[in-house]
């Protein structure tokens, strides 16, 4: 049986074309995805919460720290607001004694007719008079406890005196020496009683050295001094 080659090449390429019409979509069909449909990855992540869910929970965790941090950051405005505005209160209250931050070298240097001068001044009187207050108290504390001890020893005397006359026979002698340690007794306590009373008008004026060393200040610089400017005074001038 013989072949004709030209017949099975004729039905070769009529076998191919009726294949290829069967795999191409009709001419009336787009070839592609949709119109609507994009290509690749969306630009734009967008996230759908579904209804009756809070928006909080959908926050993400970096947004959520955005928002804990500008909360501290507002938290800590406000803290340095207030202590700026405690800063301005002390140096309003002050005034012109803000000079007190002046150095040491500047205040033992300074002008006795400037405010550094007069701060000056004010520092040294009031350093003389609490060394002179703290002295005066502590020998008022040693004449009450001599005090004490002459009272105890004058009624020694006394009572010794009241037995040397008792006895008997009586011993002159011993009603003498009784006598004088009894008068000596005496002399004691009022020489005790006397130093108590010397050193505490000592304490008394150093006291008035204080607050004249304040009132010199307050006229010196026409500054009025009231008790909370007196102790931020001092503070910043170390006493």
């Amino acid at each position: 049986m013989r072949y004709n080659p030209v017949a099975m090449s004729t039905a070769m390429l009529a076998l191919l074309a009726a294949s290829a019409a069967f795999a191409a979509p009709p001419a009336n069909v787009p070839h592609g995805p949709p119109a609507f449909v994009t290509m690749g990855p969306p630009s734009v992540a967008t996230v759908h919460i579904p209804q009756g869910v809070p928006a909080a929970a959908a926050v993400p965790a970096a947004a959520s720290a955005g928002v804990h941090a500008g909360v501290a950051a507002n938290a800590n405005v406000n803290a340095n607001a207030n202590s700026a505005a405690s800063m301005d209160k002390a140096a309003a209250m002050l005034g012109k004694l803000n000079a007190a931050h002046a150095s040491d070298t500047a205040l033992a240097h300074a002008s006795s007719k400037s405010v550094v001068g007069a701060l000056s001044l004010y520092k040294s009187s009031t350093i003389s008079a609490r060394a002179s207050i703290t002295s005066y108290s502590n020998a008022i504390a040693a004449d009450k406890a001599n005090i004490a001890a002459d009272q105890t020893a004058l009624t020694n005397a006394q009572a010794a005196l009241s037995a040397a006359q008792s006895a008997s026979p009586q011993n002159a002698a011993a009603v003498a020496t009784a006598q004088a340690n009894l008068t000596a007794a005496r002399n004691q306590l009022a020489a005790d009683q006397t130093r108590l009373a010397s050193d505490q008008a000592g304490l008394a004026a150093a006291r008035q050295s204080l607050l004249a060393a304040q009132t010199q200040l307050a006229t010196s610089t026409h500054t009025t001094l009231s008790a909370s400017v007196i102790s931020r005074l001092n503070k910043l001038l170390g006493l």
